[in-house]
């Protein structure tokens, strides 16, 4: 059953790719490295705001205690941060731009296993999610010039707000649509780029 799942991310990833214009999508130069643009970029880079709220919408219709729903939003803040110090450190890598896009379909397809697969599988998935928030973070820390400190304490803030609200909207609205709508808003972003 694993690999079934794996596969299925496979294949979508691999078509995705192939559709995706070699162009960075939504990852101009940062203005500055200043707190506001920090807190500010998860809300207007569209790619970030799909996944954190996607992410927190995953997380929200999890049946798990509140606990853990707060220790898989601090993994991904983490895994985000991560990627944000590596981008910095390492600097361009090929492919971070594809693997982004990918992350938008993993998430939405992580959603829609949480209504119909094993709890094994739901934890594949979440993790999955959890390990792709790291090319978000990544791209960012290419782009970052100067020091990162105001800017990734301004972008873990922003990040950790979306990442809530959209627990909140998983808990309340839990359903395997939510899904399809973060394809859609996916795919949407994908042609207008």
């Amino acid at each position: 059953m694993k690999s079934k799942f794996a596969k299925s991310v496979f294949k979508t990833t691999t078509a995705l790719s192939l559709l995706t214009p070699a162009c960075a999508f939504a990852h101009p130069g940062h203005d500055s490295m200043a707190f506001t643009s920090g807190l500010l970029h998860p809300i207007t880079g569209i790619d970030h705001l799909i996944m954190l709220v996607a992410f927190g919408l995953l997380v929200g219709c999890l049946t798990v205690s509140k606990a853990q729903k707060i220790g898989l939003l601090v993994g991904a803040l983490i895994t985000l941060m991560a990627g944000l110090l590596s981008g910095n450190w390492f600097g361009l890598v090929s492919g971070v731009e594809i693997a982004i896009v990918a992350s938008l379909f993993v998430v939405s397809a992580a959603i829609w296993q949480v209504f119909s697969a094993s709890q094994q599988m739901v934890k594949l998935a979440v993790g999955l999610c959890i390990g792709m928030m790291f090319f978000h973070g990544y791209a960012h820390g290419v782009e970052a010039q100067g020091t990162l400190g105001q800017f990734s304490m301004g972008m873990a803030m922003g990040a950790t707000v979306l990442m809530a609200v959209g627990i909140q909207i998983g808990h309340l609205a839990a359903s395997r649509w939510m899904a399809v709508g973060v394809a859609a808003l996916s795919s949407a972003f994908l042609m207008a780029s």
